[in-house]
């Protein structure tokens, strides 16, 4: 016979050799698996830790986390989310979005602290938009005004398919949140530095600026509305 068939056993039956790749090492899942367990497990130690745990559902800064977190812990303090915060990094279940800002940091859970939140609360958390430019985001919900205004004018551009002046966007807010005129107009002027808002023309009656937002001012409201 050939060299080429020397190898090929005389019943002519071949048998598939199981490569590394295709063979599962049982006690490397048995230790992944654990590692898991043991994730959820450390959530799930300590009422704050749990709360900001669970309350961790899309980007968000430390203040946003203190005060959704005191829903399920009232008496949390936002130097205890920071403690949290740092020492679930160091868990790798905690990431910063936006590592250079100094204020307005962005955290979200990595793969491995979804997987955990997953098995301790039966929470299922997707991952967050790629097409948001997410330092611009922090620049918005770090401050109230300009969050509040660009809902605002959202809201009422979604209303009534056209674009709005800032007396039309203070107004709006004006019976819930109390907002001046003035903030409202630098936070339009903060928006448009932005480019999360541009200059749609002016009114015909008094010549008065029109707004509306950018596209991309349009996925940041869609992620703040979540």
């Amino acid at each position: 016979m050939s060299a080429l068939t020397d190898d090929i056993p005389a019943n002519g039956n071949i048998h598939p050799v199981l490569s590394s790749a295709n063979f599962i090492n049982p006690k490397v899942v048995t230790a992944a698996m654990s590692h898991e367990r043991d994730d959820a497990e450390y959530l799930k130690r300590g009422r704050q830790r749990a709360a900001v745990a669970q309350t961790l559902k899309k980007p968000m800064t430390g203040t946003e986390i203190c005060s959704a977190a005191r829903a399920l812990n009232p008496h949390i303090q936002l130097r205890d989310i920071w403690h949290l915060l740092h020492e679930m990094e160091q868990h790798e279940l905690v990431f910063c979005l936006t590592p250079r800002l100094v204020t307005g940091r962005l955290y979200w859970l990595t793969a491995k602290g979804r997987m955990a939140v997953q098995d301790a609360f039966r929470i299922s958390v997707n991952d967050p938009p790629s097409n948001i430019d997410w330092r611009r985001y922090s620049w918005v919900v770090r401050a109230k005004i300009r969050r509040l205004t660009l809902i605002g004018l959202g809201h009422l551009e979604e209303k009534g398919g056209e674009p709005q002046t800032a007396t039309t966007v203070r107004k709006r807010l004006i019976s819930e949140h109390g907002v001046g005129l003035n903030p409202v107009i630098r936070a339009l002027k903060d928006l448009l530095r932005l480019g999360l808002v541009r200059h749609a023309g002016l009114t015909k009656k008094h010549c008065c600026t029109l707004y509306s937002l950018t596209p991309a001012g349009k996925r940041i409201l869609e992620q703040l509305q979540c």
